[in-house]
């Protein structure tokens, strides 16, 4: 179950990240930002640093289910 929900948090972040991107320049241009010291630069980094997070993530839990998989696989060659 892991390794599908590390799937499809992968599939999400490539979904989601152009509509991020998308949305955040629009903020950039309709508001008057550049007033406001390093939010600029936050709205910038922001959708890059969550597409980053969500694919480490799902990386990580896919990580964690094939370690079981395979944990649990080695216990049962054992035994026999």
């Amino acid at each position: 179950m892991k390794i599908v929900f590390g799937t499809i948090a992968i599939a999400v972040a490539f979904i989601i990240f152009p509509m991020v991107m998308e949305g955040a320049e629009e903020t950039r241009l309709a508001t008057n930002i550049s007033e406001y010291t390093g939010m600029t630069s936050m709205i910038g980094i922001g959708p890059t640093l969550a597409f980053v997070v969500l694919i480490l993530g799902g990386l990580f839990t896919t990580g964690v289910g094939a370690y079981s998989i395979a944990r649990t696989g080695s216990r049962r060659r054992s035994r026999r």
